[in-house]
Protein backbone atom coordinates (compact mmCIF):
# COMPACT_ATOMS: atom_id res chain seq x y z
CA UNK A 1 0.00 0.00 0.00
CA UNK A 2 1.21 3.56 -0.70
CA UNK A 3 1.06 6.44 1.76
CA UNK A 4 -1.60 8.17 -0.06
CA UNK A 5 -3.74 4.56 0.50
CA UNK A 6 -2.58 4.17 4.10
CA UNK A 7 -3.71 7.96 4.67
CA UNK A 8 -7.43 7.19 2.92
CA UNK A 9 -7.66 4.04 5.08
CA UNK A 10 -6.61 6.12 8.31
CA UNK A 11 -8.72 9.18 7.54
CA UNK A 12 -12.19 8.25 6.17
CA UNK A 13 -12.36 12.89 4.98
CA UNK A 14 -8.93 12.45 3.41
CA UNK A 15 -11.10 11.15 0.37
CA UNK A 16 -13.24 14.58 0.63
CA UNK A 17 -10.10 17.15 -0.06
CA UNK A 18 -9.38 18.82 -2.91
CA UNK A 19 -6.93 16.87 -5.29
CA UNK A 20 -4.41 19.95 -4.51
CA UNK A 21 -4.72 20.12 -1.46
CA UNK A 22 -4.37 16.17 -1.34
CA UNK A 23 -1.20 16.35 -3.11
CA UNK A 24 0.11 18.88 -1.11
CA UNK A 25 -0.22 16.58 2.15
CA UNK A 26 1.85 13.45 0.68
CA UNK A 27 4.53 14.82 2.24
CA UNK A 28 3.94 14.82 5.61
CA UNK A 29 5.96 15.97 8.53
CA UNK A 30 7.22 14.27 11.01
CA UNK A 31 5.30 16.06 14.03
CA UNK A 32 2.49 15.39 12.45
CA UNK A 33 3.22 11.64 11.71
CA UNK A 34 3.66 11.44 15.86
CA UNK A 35 0.43 13.31 16.19
CA UNK A 36 -1.39 11.44 13.83
CA UNK A 37 0.09 8.07 15.46
CA UNK A 38 -0.70 9.59 19.19
CA UNK A 39 -4.32 9.59 18.63
CA UNK A 40 -5.03 6.71 16.25
CA UNK A 41 -2.14 4.55 17.11
CA UNK A 42 -1.33 4.60 20.95
CA UNK A 43 -4.25 3.41 23.43
CA UNK A 44 -6.29 6.11 24.74
CA UNK A 45 -5.40 6.89 28.17
CA UNK A 46 -6.13 10.07 30.33
CA UNK A 47 -3.34 13.18 29.79
CA UNK A 48 -4.18 14.34 32.98
CA UNK A 49 -3.79 11.49 34.99
CA UNK A 50 -0.32 12.44 36.07
CA UNK A 51 -1.05 15.95 37.02
CA UNK A 52 -3.99 14.69 39.22
CA UNK A 53 -1.00 12.99 40.38
CA UNK A 54 1.21 15.30 41.21
CA UNK A 55 -1.58 17.83 42.71
CA UNK A 56 -2.47 14.94 45.30
CA UNK A 57 0.68 13.95 45.99
CA UNK A 58 2.05 17.95 46.80
CA UNK A 59 -1.37 18.26 49.14
CA UNK A 60 -0.54 14.79 50.94
CA UNK A 61 2.50 15.74 51.67
CA UNK A 62 1.84 19.66 52.64
CA UNK A 63 -0.89 17.86 55.30
CA UNK A 64 1.62 15.04 56.43
CA UNK A 65 4.19 17.69 57.10
CA UNK A 66 1.78 19.80 58.55
CA UNK A 67 0.16 17.30 60.97
CA UNK A 68 3.68 16.07 61.68
CA UNK A 69 5.60 19.03 62.98
CA UNK A 70 3.21 22.08 62.84
CA UNK A 71 0.34 20.35 64.77
CA UNK A 72 0.36 22.89 67.33
CA UNK A 73 0.04 25.72 64.84
CA UNK A 74 -3.03 23.35 63.07
CA UNK A 75 -4.94 23.33 66.01
CA UNK A 76 -4.06 26.66 67.16
CA UNK A 77 -7.53 27.78 65.96
CA UNK A 78 -9.49 24.85 67.41
CA UNK A 79 -11.27 25.47 70.82
CA UNK A 80 -10.56 21.92 72.60
CA UNK A 81 -11.45 21.34 75.91
CA UNK A 82 -8.77 20.67 77.98
CA UNK A 83 -10.64 17.25 79.07
CA UNK A 84 -10.73 16.10 75.19
CA UNK A 85 -7.06 16.90 74.35
CA UNK A 86 -5.52 13.84 74.64
CA UNK A 87 -8.08 12.07 72.56
CA UNK A 88 -7.58 15.10 69.91
CA UNK A 89 -3.87 13.95 70.02
CA UNK A 90 -4.57 10.32 69.62
CA UNK A 91 -6.90 11.10 66.84
CA UNK A 92 -4.14 13.02 65.41
CA UNK A 93 -1.87 10.70 65.34
CA UNK A 94 -4.14 7.75 63.89
CA UNK A 95 -4.76 10.15 60.99
CA UNK A 96 -1.24 10.49 60.65
CA UNK A 97 -0.40 6.90 60.39
CA UNK A 98 -3.45 5.76 58.31
CA UNK A 99 -2.65 9.06 55.95
CA UNK A 100 0.78 7.36 55.16
CA UNK A 101 -0.36 4.03 55.01
CA UNK A 102 -2.82 5.19 52.24
CA UNK A 103 -0.57 7.21 50.43
CA UNK A 104 2.00 4.43 50.58
CA UNK A 105 -0.48 2.38 48.97
CA UNK A 106 -1.65 4.21 46.37
CA UNK A 107 1.39 5.51 45.19
CA UNK A 108 2.44 1.68 45.34
CA UNK A 109 -0.49 0.68 43.68
CA UNK A 110 -0.34 3.37 40.87
CA UNK A 111 3.64 2.49 39.91
CA UNK A 112 3.43 -0.79 40.19
CA UNK A 113 0.15 -0.95 38.54
CA UNK A 114 -1.32 -3.22 41.43
CA UNK A 115 -5.02 -3.42 41.31
CA UNK A 116 -5.24 0.67 40.62
CA UNK A 117 -8.75 0.45 39.86
CA UNK A 118 -9.89 -1.37 43.32
CA UNK A 119 -7.42 0.69 45.04
CA UNK A 120 -8.04 4.05 44.06
CA UNK A 121 -11.87 3.64 44.74
CA UNK A 122 -10.91 2.20 48.09
CA UNK A 123 -8.58 5.15 48.61
CA UNK A 124 -11.39 7.63 47.64
CA UNK A 125 -13.83 6.05 49.55
CA UNK A 126 -11.55 6.31 52.81
CA UNK A 127 -10.64 10.24 52.09
CA UNK A 128 -14.08 11.22 51.62
CA UNK A 129 -15.45 9.27 55.19
CA UNK A 130 -12.18 10.91 56.69
CA UNK A 131 -13.45 14.38 55.76
CA UNK A 132 -16.58 13.54 57.50
CA UNK A 133 -14.81 11.78 60.61
CA UNK A 134 -12.58 14.88 60.70
CA UNK A 135 -15.41 17.16 60.23
CA UNK A 136 -17.35 15.94 63.13
CA UNK A 137 -14.20 15.17 65.42
CA UNK A 138 -12.13 18.34 64.81
CA UNK A 139 -13.71 20.86 62.75
CA UNK A 140 -16.45 21.23 64.92
CA UNK A 141 -14.32 22.87 67.72
CA UNK A 142 -13.74 25.79 65.52
CA UNK A 143 -13.43 28.90 67.48
CA UNK A 144 -16.94 31.46 67.17
CA UNK A 145 -15.50 32.74 63.54
CA UNK A 146 -13.01 30.34 61.74
CA UNK A 147 -10.00 31.90 59.91
CA UNK A 148 -10.68 32.43 56.60
CA UNK A 149 -7.91 30.03 55.62
CA UNK A 150 -9.89 26.92 57.16
CA UNK A 151 -12.39 27.35 54.36
CA UNK A 152 -9.79 27.24 52.00
CA UNK A 153 -8.43 23.77 53.69
CA UNK A 154 -11.43 22.77 53.11
CA UNK A 155 -12.14 23.20 49.70
CA UNK A 156 -8.70 21.95 48.95
CA UNK A 157 -9.48 18.49 50.49
CA UNK A 158 -12.88 18.70 48.59
CA UNK A 159 -10.51 19.29 45.38
CA UNK A 160 -8.17 16.31 46.34
CA UNK A 161 -11.28 13.83 46.53
CA UNK A 162 -12.45 15.26 43.51
CA UNK A 163 -9.11 13.94 42.06
CA UNK A 164 -8.66 11.19 43.80
CA UNK A 165 -12.54 10.21 42.40
CA UNK A 166 -11.14 10.94 38.62
CA UNK A 167 -8.54 9.17 39.15
CA UNK A 168 -10.48 5.66 40.31
CA UNK A 169 -13.30 6.75 37.20
CA UNK A 170 -10.58 7.03 34.70
CA UNK A 171 -8.24 4.26 36.75
CA UNK A 172 -8.33 1.80 33.29
CA UNK A 173 -7.01 4.45 31.56
CA UNK A 174 -3.28 5.10 32.96
CA UNK A 175 -0.81 6.91 31.16
CA UNK A 176 1.68 4.52 29.35
CA UNK A 177 5.20 4.11 30.93
CA UNK A 178 8.21 4.18 29.46
CA UNK A 179 10.58 6.70 27.52
CA UNK A 180 8.59 9.37 25.53
CA UNK A 181 5.36 7.81 26.33
CA UNK A 182 6.14 4.52 24.50
CA UNK A 183 3.90 1.67 26.23
CA UNK A 184 6.39 -0.78 28.57
CA UNK A 185 7.87 -3.79 26.63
Amino acid sequence: MSKSADRKAALPSAGSMARGAASSNAGSSAWQANLFTDQVGMADYDRWFKWRMLFLSLVAASYVLKLVFFRDIALANFDIPSSREHVVSTYMNWRIMSGLGLIALYLYSYHRRWHFSVVAWAVTAIAATALISDYFNVYIMTSARPPQWMFGLLALRFAAIGCLLLNAMNARRLPPRGAQGQPPV
